[in-house]
Parts: C-alpha cells; structure tokens; sequence
C-alpha cells in the first residue's frame, strides 16, 4: 500500500514517519510510537469496509501522528476528523495533507467533545489512554450508534478486549465491551513495525456493534457493577465476593447492605444454579452466566419477602 500526500505522491508510510522524525522529537508521555508497516493499516482500513467504511462515513481518527492512517482512511473518500495532542504532529499534518475531507482538531481526545455524527472510529492507540478512550467510546456509542471501531492496542490489553483465551483473558473490560460488541483480534502486530519501537508488541482488535437487546440499562450497569467487584477480588470464589455488597449495586437497586446479605442467604438457599455459580472464580464466567447471576440477585430482590 502507498499513500498519496497533499501533492498527490503516493509513498510508503516508512518514508513519511522518516521525515517527519528528521525534524520532530517523539514525546513519551504521548505514547508516540508510529506505523512504519503498511500491512496493519491496510487491515484496519480493509476490516473498517466491511463494517460499512466508505465515502459517506464520517471517521474519528485519534492521534493520526504523521498521518499514515489518516491517508489511507481519506483515500476510501471517508470524511475524517483527526483529533491529535501534540502541536508538532499537527503542524506537520497541516503542511503535508490538505484535503478537503479532513478536519484536523488540536486537542486532547478525552477532554473535547467529539462529532455526533459519526459512523467510524479507527486509531492506533497511545496506551496510556486506552481504557478512558475506550469508557468515552462506549458511552458515545450508547448515545449515538457507529457502525464499526478499529483500534491499534498493546497486545496484553487487546487479549483482554476480545477476552482472547479464556479464562485467562476474561475481566471487567472484556464483559464490559461484550455488552454492545462483539471484539475480534484482526492483526497481531510486532514492535518492529513502528518507529520509535515500543517495548511491546501490539494487536489492532476490531469492534463490531452487536446490539444485546435482551439486556436492560439497568441490567447493564448492574452487570458491570457484580463483574467489577468481583474482579477486583479474583483469587477469591464469588460466593465470598459477594458476602459484601459491590458498592455500585446494591445502591442501584435500592437495598441496603443487611438487605443485601438477607437475599444471598435466601438465594443460596434455594437455588442450585445460583449455588453452582457462586462456587466458581469470575474468569470462569462467560458473559452469559454474568447475566444469569445478576438476574437471579435482581429477581430475588424485586421479590416481595
């Protein structure tokens, strides 16, 4: 793959980042760490169309750097808007590609409200930042569907999005995400394919929107709340997680915590398949059994004593 600059050259990602790097410093605490590949950013442009990419999506890029992806993105006629931190990656952007489709932003991705149209988000992720900006793309999700999202992470925590090898990778980002996607890993990416070369390898994992209409809000946070606390004590057997109340639940739901401990007694009492779910450690969970528990604590609950 080549792409073409604001002259219309079509050159290799390797030579763009070469140039902008003879001129600029990268900063770490940016988490600058470049594509020099053509390869991954062929297949986040590649797996982006069969989400629907193409000339009338409406992109968010997040720190585009040099702009290898962004170039690749506008060449499928996509509008993009590129948010990026760094001044000096925006002025190199601003010199090098002019094109009428992009809406280069100088700010900070977390902080700036993003378009509301939007029908695509694709980035290579500075790590630092990848939890907060994935909580701000599910939550604009929530409110303003997209079609698809590719994003370019530290492999560690790409396993854990798409809850890889399980149980191994399975945890409260993973359950949280499986909620409105299903999450694939689309490429696994050396180290050696950016500039400056970071201590770790990488994955672009893919984000396909899976509508789980069978969940009710309040069924959601609930389940992000059980699996979250239960997480935070994993070597324990949730029957011992749960002898205290999470504390986003069970003010969710109203009780207090004596009328919490009152219901897992009633529950452990007369359910077996509560019983056989509380036995076990939450990597042993899938997704669907965080369902089952939650319901079977809320239907409890709801139930006049």
């Amino acid at each position: 793959m080549t792409l073409s600059n604001a002259g219309g050259k079509s050159e290799p990602p390797s030579k763009i980042v070469q140039r902008y790097l003879s001129t600029n410093k990268t900063d770490k605490s940016l988490g600058q760490n470049f594509l020099i590949d053509e390869t991954p950013i062929h297949k986040s442009v590649e797996f982006s169309k069969t989400l629907g990419l193409g000339k009338l999506s409406n992109v968010l890029e997040i720190g585009p750097g040099p702009g290898t992806l962004t170039r690749a993105i506008l060449n499928t006629g996509a509008n993009v808007t590129a948010i990026e931190i760094s001044s000096d990656a925006c002025d190199f952007l601003a010199s090098e590609l002019s094109h009428p489709n992009l809406s280069l932003v100088n700010g900070d991705a977390l902080a700036i409200q993003w378009p509301d149209n939007l029908t695509h988000i694709i980035a290579n992720l500075p790590y630092g930042i990848s939890s907060p900006i994935l909580s701000k793309i599910q939550g604009y999700h929530q409110n303003s569907p997209v079609l698809g999202i590719c994003l370019l992470v530290q492999r560690e925590f790409g396993n854990r999005m798409a809850m890889k090898i399980p149980p191994k990778d399975r945890g409260p980002l993973g359950i949280s995400l499986w909620l409105d996607f299903d999450c694939s890993t689309v490429m696994e990416v050396s180290r050696s394919s950016f500039r400056p070369q970071p201590e770790v390898d990488s994955s672009i994992i893919g984000l396909k929107p899976t509508p789980r209409e069978y969940i009710t809000e309040k069924e959601r946070l609930s389940i992000k709340g059980l699996a979250s606390w239960c997480f935070g004590r994993r070597r324990r057997k949730i029957r011992n997680s749960l002898k205290s109340a999470p504390n986003k639940v069970h003010g969710l739901w109203g009780i207090s915590r004596s009328e919490w401990n009152d219901r897992m007694a009633i529950l452990e009492g007369e359910s077996r398949d509560f019983r056989d779910l509380i036995q076990k450690r939450p990597e042993e969970l899938d997704p669907e059994n965080w369902i089952l528990l939650t319901r079977m604590i809320a239907h409890d609950i709801e139930r006049p004593v």
